[in-house]
């Protein structure tokens, strides 16, 4: 009978201990590191924020979405590095930064290539899109899901484009692909890379005389400030990645893998509904501070961009095939 209040005594210490563990835990989430190179005004904060908050409530709180934006942990380039090297655990980048270390990327950021929203979603989000999550496993950062930043259109300082007769000598800024600047190079343009932080600078300066920016992108970077003229080309349907570090999704339970990739699919539509309904509201915004909207001759500008399929098809004939046969 001596022995029962120890006994109760140790059972008492063993719970408290396990409780107080387990507060530990709870008070004491995982922290990951979440990069994009745009600002908090975009799409892709939110998108990064209810990732989090998704993934938060699929793991108990275990592992928490802090958020850098704006280039706080470097710039794009640097991202894509920090990523692959697990400096990083999670980012949002564009498909034209991702090409230049997964070259088969540059199969959807093809001019000219998807005819309309429904048929590049359908693509990505089925054969075509795992084949390149595949392709960029092996570069140290697992795919979680394709969104978009929206159609990349023209915008312009000083003159309107309607034919590609009108992009003559004209330097604009792309993102550092080959891709773009293949396309560019093809209506007689000069393409200038620099980095997104750089645009209004360059703009403001005359470096550059024109940027092709998604139009919500326009708004949040202010280049209505600087330029005149938006030509809606919808040359790229402009996808855009959620991924995560190969080194941080090998450290992960299978059940945590799952609770990634769910919390990634989940707010895949908020994405692609909200990029539509913004760069509606874009359009307006932009209008409304004076730039000046003109619509252009696809048929005239899809038939200069031969050349820039001819030479990157035949790296990825069977990608190229998938996405032609789906434009059909």
């Amino acid at each position: 009978m001596s022995g029962q209040p120890s006994v109760q005594r140790r059972a008492v210490i063993a719970g408290g201990l396990l409780a107080a563990a387990t507060r530990r835990a709870i008070a004491s989430p995982i922290q990951l590191k979440f990069a994009t190179a745009d600002t908090m005004n975009d799409t892709s904060y939110e998108v990064g924020q209810r990732f989090g908050a998704e993934l938060a409530k699929r793991t108990n709180g275990k592992y928490d979405v802090q958020m850098f934006v704006g280039g706080a942990l470097g710039s794009t380039v640097n991202l894509a590095n920090s990523l692959q090297t697990g400096i990083i655990d999670c980012a949002i980048l564009t498909s034209g930064y991702l090409e230049s270390f997964v070259p088969s990327v540059q199969s959807i950021d093809l001019p000219f290539i998807f005819k309309d929203r429904t048929t590049a979603e359908s693509l990505l989000d089925g054969d075509l899109g795992k084949r390149l999550f595949a392709d960029m496993a092996g570069r140290g950062i697992h795919g979680l899901a394709w969104g978009w930043y929206g159609w990349r259109q023209m915008e312009i300082r000083d003159r309107p484009v309607k034919t590609p007769d009108d992009m003559k000598g004209l330097k604009i800024r792309i993102q550092p692909g080959p891709v773009f600047a293949a396309m560019f190079r093809a209506l007689g343009a000069i393409p200038v890379p620099l980095d997104g932080s750089e645009v209004y600078l360059g703009l403001s300066q005359h470096t550059v005389g024109g940027v092709e920016f998604p139009l919500p992108t326009a708004v949040t970077f202010k280049v209505y400030e600087v330029t005149k003229y938006l030509a809606l080309t919808r040359h790229s349907y402009n996808a855009g990645a959620l991924m995560v570090s190969n080194a941080r999704w090998n450290q992960l339970t299978p059940e945590e893998q799952a609770a990634f990739q769910e919390s990634a699919t989940a707010v895949l539509p908020f994405w692609r509904d909200t990029i539509a309904k913004r760069s509606d509201e874009a359009l307006t915004f932009l209008k409304a501070h004076g730039m000046q909207p003109t619509d252009t001759d696809f048929k005239a500008f899809q038939d200069k961009m031969k050349t820039v399929y001819d030479q990157f098809s035949p790296k990825y004939p069977e990608l190229f095939h998938m996405i032609m046969e789906h434009n059909a």
